[in-house]
């Protein structure tokens, strides 16, 4: 008897697992979040945000300039480091700066407002 349980429950199991395989991979909605950036000699950027609340690798698009940049997020010691190769945004709280190939190209950015 206790083998016609415990072979009851292996099915039930496997039956589970299969029909959760069945139904596809779930669909991650990223959480998006734009920030306006005043920075040194009255420049402006704005930052959309994505993923960055979930946990998950996060990504930037960098406007500036009337141009977009898309950054993948890298690890960092403190703060956000995002990244293209040659474009990086560094942020901490509400604090940014922009280097290009390693150059600062607008420093003591700070947020000014979120938009919706």
């Amino acid at each position: 008897m206790l083998k016609t349980h415990q072979t009851t429950a292996v099915l039930i199991f496997c039956a589970a697992l299969l029909s959760a395989c069945a139904t596809g991979p779930e669909t991650v909605t990223l959480a998006r979040e734009t920030v306006l950036y005043r920075c040194a000699g009255d420049v402006e950027m704005g930052v959309i945000y994505s993923g960055r609340a979930t946990g998950m690798q996060g990504t930037a698009e960098l406007i500036w300039d009337a141009k977009s940049f898309p950054l993948k997020q890298e690890l960092s010691g403190s703060g956000a480091r995002y990244t293209d190769g040659t474009l990086t945004l560094v942020t901490k709280g509400d604090e940014a700066f922009v280097e290009k190939a390693g150059e600062v190209v607008m420093k003591d950015c700070n947020a000014k407002a979120a938009a919706p």
